[in-house]
């Protein structure tokens, strides 16, 4: 059985990031093959960013105020790593103790996630797999650059990399673009590793949560790393809760940002809580790619909230317009959408990009170990 390596941002207490990674491990290993993620801590010190004194107060009241869901939340993480990665014998908590790994595999692969972001990346090019020998093979599935261009400063570090690959691959349109201008090679646009799992395989790992739902209810996602759509984005969720008449879920929510009534906190939600969460949801509302793709995959009906429409994240945009969801609402702007959804055409549409996305991760992994 060849041995396949991993690497992905697949240690951050994130949703999407855990999701991500477990699903490209998983469909590997349904392909035949001993899948391991490389065990690579993301952040580390090469990625540490000046944080401003308020900012960080601000973090360290939020985390006393909230000690114990979100040391329940932290419990679920480390117990869905425990029970659902396979990570290599050994972790690496610098780049350079990575680039000097004698490692086991038959080939390496660049998972998803935003691993090709040089705005969370900065100068570390692990992500790019630099510590790749010569005659490793190598594929990148469905990384995403989360950005419509890349910064001249970038660029002379990204190319002799890009270059090395044998099969690549992106998330979006715009990474499609990035790549055929640094190195005039076409990459195939493939869904998220989340995408090539049906709904059905993400209910039957959803069941493995015990976590109580009353339903049916509103579920609220909102992440405001990449813009703060508050208060402007209050408005929104108030329209959608007044139409469906329905409780809201609010989910890792700024409890000071948004007051409404009839709603509930949620700060403890690992991974298989978060699958349950949407997948029981009679509506979403998010601002989260990954909250975007659960939503489509379940089929339920949801909103993305963008900061605009001019391609500054790409990610959940090239998402929508490749299934024809039509389902992106500016944030500081009135709803120009129906709350209702016919996902018949939908789901043809995600079924087709799945089909087309295994088959690429499929043919490429036959391919290198057969050319």
């Amino acid at each position: 059985m060849k041995k396949i390596g991993i690497i992905t941002m697949h240690r951050v207490q994130n949703y999407g990031s855990a999701l991500q990674a477990y699903a490209l491990q998983a469909y590997i290993s349904k392909l035949g093959y001993d899948a391991e993620l490389i065990d690579y801590i993301y952040p580390n010190a090469t990625h540490k960013k000046h944080i401003p004194l308020k900012k960080r107060i601000r973090h360290l009241l939020f985390k006393l105020a909230f000690c114990l869901p979100l040391s329940r939340k932290a419990k679920r993480f480390a117990r869905f790593y425990s029970t659902y990665y396979k990570c290599s014998d050994r972790q690496f908590a610098t780049p350079d103790s990575l680039m000097a790994y004698d490692y086991p595999y038959d080939a390496l692969v660049t998972g998803s996630d935003q691993v090709w972001n040089p705005l969370h990346v900065l100068s570390d090019t692990v992500f790019f797999l630099p510590f790749a020998r010569p005659h490793t093979p190598t594929i990148a599935y469905a990384p995403s650059f989360s950005v419509a261009s890349i910064a001249e400063q970038y660029t002379e570090a990204i190319r002799p990399h890009l270059e090395r690959y044998d099969h690549l691959s992106v998330r979006e349109r715009s990474g499609q673009s990035i790549v055929r201008a640094l190195i005039h090679r076409d990459a195939d646009i493939v869904c998220d590793p989340t995408l090539l799992l049906t709904k059905e395989e993400w209910g039957a790992l959803a069941a493995q949560s015990d976590y109580a739902i009353d339903g049916p209810y509103i579920l609220v996602y909102i992440l405001n790393y990449a813009y703060n759509p508050y208060p402007e984005i209050n408005a929104i969720i108030a329209e959608v809760q007044q139409r469906l008449r329905l409780p809201l879920i609010l989910l890792d929510a700024p409890v000071l940002d948004m007051k409404f009534d009839n709603a509930r906190f949620v700060k403890d939600a690992g991974p298989l809580e978060f699958l349950r969460l949407i997948q029981h949801a009679s509506f979403v509302i998010t601002t989260s790619f990954h909250g975007t793709a659960f939503a489509l995959n379940f089929g339920v009906p949801f909103y993305s909230v963008i900061r605009d429409r001019s391609g500054f994240d790409t990610r959940m945009v090239d998402l929508i317009d490749t299934v024809g969801a039509d389902r992106a609402i500016v944030y500081d702007q009135p709803i120009d959408r129906p709350l209702a959804m016919d996902y018949t055409t939908t789901a043809n549409a995600v079924n087709a990009l799945r089909h087309h996305s295994q088959e690429f991760l499929r043919d490429s992994l036959k391919e290198v170990f057969t050319s």
